[in-house]
C-alpha cells in the first residue's frame, strides 16, 4: 500500500499544472511571431467554395519573454500589397497595434475595443494573434486525450479581460513541446464559434513551428488555411525595425 501511495504521488508531482502548461504554449511560437522570419500564405474560403490567397511575409523578435515584437508585411494580392501590420505585446495596459495603408500612407492605431475584428479578412482575429487571452487568464487541466495518436493535456482557459471575444477556450497542448494542436473558442453565450487545427509541424534551428494549420469560422462557414512555407529563426534584429516608422518605410 505505501509503494502504490508512493508512486502515485511520485507520477502526480511530476505532472505539471494548468498554470505550468499554459507558461509553456506562450513560450511557443506556433506562428513564427516571436523570433522567426517566415514566408507565409493564408488560403481563406467561404461557404461557397471560393478562394482568395494572401501572401505575406513576417519578421519578429521576443523581446521580454513571453512578449513579443512582429511586423507582417503583404505582397498579394494586389489590393493588398504593400499593406503592413505591426504588433508590440505589452505586459501591462493593451497592446500596441498599427495597421499601415499604402493608399493613406499612413498607419492607424488598431485599438483594443477592435480585437475581435478579423485580421485581414482571416479567420484569425487580432486577439487570436496577440495571444493576451492566453497571457491573462485563470486555466484549468483536465487531463490527457490523444490527438493523431500523440498526447495532449487538455485545458480550460478563461479570458480574464473585458474586452476578450471569448468567454472559454479549451486547448489540446502536446506533451512533448507544449505546441497547442487543437483550440476551440467559445463565445461569451457559450456557443462554439471556432475551431483551430495543426495539421502539419516543423522543427526548424530546434524550435517548433505549426507550419500549416487550419481556422474556422462555425458562424459563417469560413475557413483559413495558414502555411508557413519558409522559416528561418531569428533573434537579432534590432528594435528600431519594430517602429511605426519602419512600417511606413517602403
Amino acid at each position: 500500500m505505501l509503494a502504490v501511495l508512493f508512486l502515485s504521488a511520485r507520477g502526480s508531482a511530476s505532472s505539471p499544472s494548468a498554470d505550468e502548461i499554459l507558461q509553456h504554449v506562450l513560450a511557443s511560437d506556433p506562428w513564427g511571431l516571436a523570433g522567426a522570419d517566415v514566408r507565409a500564405s493564408a488560403i481563406l474560403t467561404d461557404k461557397r467554395g471560393t478562394r482568395r490567397t494572401l501572401s505575406f511575409t513576417a519578421a519578429s523578435k521576443r523581446y521580454a519573454p513571453p512578449l513579443s515584437m512582429s511586423i507582417v508585411r503583404f505582397s498579394a494580392p494586389p489590393d493588398l500589397a504593400g499593406t503592413g501590420f505591426l504588433q508590440i505585446q505589452k505586459a501591462d495596459g493593451d497592446d500596441d497595434r498599427f495597421l499601415y495603408l499604402p493608399a493613406l500612407k499612413r498607419s492607424r492605431r488598431i485599438s483594443g475595443n477592435l480585437r475581435a475584428n478579423a485580421f485581414m479578412g482571416t479567420d484569425f482575429s487580432f486577439a487570436d494573434l496577440d495571444r493576451r487571452d492566453l497571457r491573462d487568464s485563470q486555466a484549468t487541466l483536465r487531463g490527457l486525450e490523444k490527438v493523431a495518436e500523440r498526447d495532449c493535456y487538455v485545458i480550460d482557459v478563461l479570458p480574464r479581460r473585458e474586452d476578450s471575444q471569448y468567454a472559454r477556450l479549451e486547448l489540446w497542448v502536446r506533451t512533448d513541446y507544449y505546441l497547442t494542436v487543437r483550440m476551440r473558442m467559445y463565445d461569451r453565450a457559450g456557443v462554439h464559434v471556432k475551431t483551430f487545427e495543426a495539421q502539419q509541424l516543423k522543427r526548424v534551428s530546434g524550435s517548433w513551428f505549426v507550419s500549416q494549420s487550419l481556422m474556422t469560422n462555425h458562424k459563417t462557414g469560413h475557413s483559413t488555411l495558414l502555411q508557413l512555407n519558409d522559416i528561418a529563426v531569428s533573434t537579432r534584429l534590432p528594435d528600431e525595425d519594430f517602429s511605426v516608422r519602419a512600417l511606413e518605410r517602403p
